[in-house]
């Protein structure tokens, strides 16, 4: 297993599956429901912290995520409410939806351009070369920032209703299986709409040659 797939794996672990098993195993023995959402949240939190510490640096979305957690648990804990803490992931949704429907129209370059870019290093310059030649490539990134800004907005309008409409221990599962079934659905339209640009085609063409 590469270095890389050994991380995401990790990040899936720690950011989805421990906090949802690790709030049911807690309520299993007993903790209250807040206290179980608050300790649950640890792991994001923690592999963050570790990340920044084994790279000597804090990037910009740990910093953020960190500081969202950071105030969903002191909120939480000050109220009292467990319904405020099930929303803290809702808040991340919610100003993440804003920051990528916002960059759509304005700055050089979308926030999803920019992440794919971090995410395929070796293909960075042919994406800044395919961004300066095509209308059509800048046109369906600008697209894309809009469309996971939308999802995004939606994803938190719908945790914020169940966290206040459905019972509370009922919620972490069902918004673990929303969030999943979101960055599907918002993956696939990614592919097709890249694929019918011809974003992948000509990148994957650019490796065969070379």
């Amino acid at each position: 297993m590469t270095p890389k797939a050994s991380s995401a794996i990790g990040a899936l672990v720690c950011d989805i599956l421990a906090p949802v098993a690790g709030y049911y195993l807690l309520r299993a023995f007993g903790v209250d429901s807040l206290w179980a959402l608050t300790l649950s949240g640890l792991p994001p939190a923690l592999r963050i912290v570790h990340t920044s510490v084994r790279q000597r640096r804090v990037d910009g979305m740990g910093a953020f995520v960190l500081a969202v957690i950071a105030v969903g648990v002191v909120s939480s804990l000050l109220t009292g409410d467990a319904r405020l803490a099930l929303v803290r992931g809702a808040w991340f949704s919610l100003l993440a939806g804003v920051w990528l429907t916002a960059g759509s129209f304005l700055g050089k370059r979308p926030v999803t351009f920019l992440m794919t870019k971090s995410l395929l290093p070796g293909r960075a310059d042919r994406l800044d070369e395919l961004w300066e030649e095509r209308a059509s490539f800048r046109r369906v990134w600008r697209v894309l920032a809009l469309v996971w800004g939308v999802g995004g907005l939606a994803h938190s309008g719908v945790s914020i209703a169940m966290a206040y409409t459905l019972a509370v221990d009922s919620v972490p599962a069902l918004d673990t299986g929303l969030s999943i079934a979101s960055f599907v659905l918002l993956q696939i339209v990614t592919q097709v709409m890249l694929a019918r640009e011809g974003t992948m085609n000509t990148l994957w063409q650019r490796e065969r040659v070379t």
